[in-house]
């Protein structure tokens, strides 16, 4: 990907976030502190964009917000992109994949969307340690999608946030 660009993401409520943090922070006091982008709140990417297209974007954004609700999430699965990123993953519904599909422009240089919210970013080693503490700690839960947002990275720049009716 490119040095410079955009990201919308679908950010969770408040309880949503408080229960996502407590298993970063069960990770965190077992030294698994990784490389993920620090002090970003726990979202799923749903469509990346030149910075060229911040305008449109934008648009895009506050006119998502006037037309989704917001809605529940099951997050039930644990994953690895390779053995450098550990995530939670949601069972994907109608809901998320059409506030995707809305935002879809060949997310990912093509390969594909697989909508998670990233846990852990580190070395194979440190990541192959970190996944039993996951694994035996997280219990299945249902979330909420509530807002969605838009930021520009590297560096990183908070650029909006509108939350679903």
């Amino acid at each position: 990907m490119k040095d410079k660009f955009l990201c919308v993401m679908a950010q969770y409520d408040k309880e949503t976030e408080l229960k996502l943090k407590e298993i970063q922070k069960l990770l965190s006091d077992n030294g698994f502190v990784g490389k993920q982008t620090p002090n970003l709140p726990n979202h799923i990417t749903i469509g990346s964009f030149d910075i060229s297209q911040e305008e449109l974007v934008k648009e895009k954004v506050k006119m998502v917000s006037k037309q989704f609700h917001s809605f529940d999430i099951k997050l039930n699965s644990i994953g690895l992109f390779g053995l450098d990123v550990l995530f939670i993953a949601p069972s994907v519904n109608h809901e998320l994949l059409n506030l995707q599909q809305y935002f879809n422009n060949d997310y990912a240089d093509g390969f594909g969307w697989t909508a998670h919210t990233t846990m852990l970013i580190d070395d194979h080693e440190t990541i192959q340690k970190a996944l039993p503490y996951l694994a035996n700690n997280f219990k299945n839960f249902t979330g909420k999608i509530e807002s969605i947002s838009l930021y520009e990275f590297w560096p990183t720049r908070f650029i909006l946030k509108e939350k679903l009716l």
